[in-house]
């Protein structure tokens, strides 16, 4: 409901003021100041501190300026900002806000300046310039393009005597291996229960999906996606999860994780770091079951750093651009060098950076580069995706719990979906 409402707000605020004014010029002993906004934790504030001070080395014309908040708050204080006729001149925004932003006029669309610099983009995976581009447009380049992974408890699969699989699985042999590895208080699998990314890729093995093809029809009531939502609500009732599934949140999952208590999880690539934190788990990380839907069934997600359609400081915020995200550029290798996140390019060099040979998953660069090639898939972000995914969830919980059917629950919800869908 937070996030719905905030999408709204967003909407209204942004209708009533415009993005008149942007971001004045200001003018420092060195040349021109630009803001820089983004989200994070005290780790990756140091991250981005780095970098900004290995930019600010590196030239002396442009000084930066970091705007910082947890992710909690950061898209509200974007709003606040943007509303005053101010904004930053450099901001990230999630894949999920994109093309609300859009479609606001609020970012500025980069291809000119891509073509004009000779900058070479074929390098990134390529789902993070997809996830970037709306309406044959690039509004900026890609930050932590990454797949939502299948993580794999090694040791609990090791001590149940069953092979891992490989990587043409299918639900059905998800559903085998996670009977084979339940008992004595360990679970096959667990749901977090927030994000619908968390149940796509079952529904796409299924041949189904949230919206039709072109987005503008709510499809979670139709028999492939209903089929699969009472499936996975078979495996709940059945004690293939934990009962506590349907309230836990990420963090719980994990603390499942790396007790041993939990075979397997869907898992994103900062999350990766954090178990290999908190404790000595053996794991790795692969893609998600396929089915008669399809190969495609594994989230693959980016984000976004974009410069503000009314910022008086274009030049000055390419040029921050291209060192923070661009191509061999010091940006990159200092994410890399920190761990903040996985590569956003296929490249050797940052993985052998990124990724520790001694420690879990071993296997991180091969599968993102495969499941990249062969496996992943964009969800279907459009205007009104939080909104729609609100009233999503709290109907798969019912399902899962038996308190209402699958269908019967994504009819009661498709009319206001549609009616998201279609403002």
């Amino acid at each position: 409901m937070k996030r719905t409402m905030l999408l709204l707000i967003l909407i209204m605020t942004v209708a009533l003021f415009g993005f008149a004014g942007g971001s004045a010029e200001e003018a420092s002993e060195d040349g021109v100041t630009i803001d820089y906004a983004f989200w994070g934790n005290p780790e990756a504030i140091g991250v981005e501190q780095d970098i900004i001070e290995a930019y600010h080395t590196a030239q002396d014309e442009i000084r930066v300026s970091p705007l910082v908040s947890g992710y909690a708050d950061y898209h509200s204080m974007l709003l606040t900002q943007l509303a005053g006729g101010t904004g930053p001149d450099v901001m990230r925004i999630d894949s999920y806000y994109f093309q609300d932003f859009v479609e606001l006029n609020a970012l500025q669309p980069i291809d000119e300046m891509i073509a004009r610099d000779g900058l070479d983009v074929s390098g990134y995976y390529q789902q993070g310039i997809e996830e970037n581009t709306f309406d044959g447009k690039l509004y900026g380049l890609p930050w932590a393009t990454a797949p939502l992974y299948m993580f794999i408890n090694l040791d609990v699969f090791d001590a149940a005597g069953v092979d891992l699989p490989d990587y043409d699985w299918t639900l059905e042999d998800f559903e085998r291996i996670a009977r084979e590895l339940t008992g004595d208080g360990t679970y096959g699998y667990a749901i977090d229960m927030t994000p619908i990314s968390m149940i796509l890729p079952f529904v796409w093995a299924n041949g189904g999906d949230i919206f039709s093809p072109d987005r503008q029809r709510f499809t979670l009531n139709e028999p492939a996606a209903v089929e699969a939502l009472e499936w996975l609500a078979g495996l709940y009732r059945e004690g293939i999860m934990p009962e506590d599934t349907v309230s836990a949140d990420a963090e719980m999952i994990t603390r499942w994780f790396i007790n041993n208590r939990l075979a397997m999880r869907m898992g994103s690539a900062a999350e990766i770091l954090t178990k290999q934190a908190e404790g000595a788990t053996r794991f790795e990380v692969m893609n998600m079951p396929t089915g008669a839907g399809g190969r495609d069934t594994t989230v693959f997600k980016s984000n976004i750093i974009g410069i503000n359609a009314r910022s008086q400081n274009v030049e000055a915020a390419w040029n921050f651009i291209k060192f923070l995200r661009g191509p061999e550029k010091q940006g990159e290798e200092l994410y890399m060098k920190a761990q903040r996140m996985p590569p956003t390019f296929d490249d050797d060099r940052l993985w052998g950076l990124y990724a520790d040979p001694d420690r879990y998953p071993r296997m991180v660069e091969q599968n993102t580069s495969l499941i990249a090639e062969q496996y992943g898939r964009l969800m279907p972000l459009r205007r009104g995706w939080l909104e729609v995914e609100d009233l999503v969830m709290p109907e798969v919980q019912g399902i899962l719990t038996g308190d209402v059917g699958a269908q019967e629950a994504m009819n009661s919800i498709a009319a206001d979906a549609q009616r998201v869908l279609d403002r």
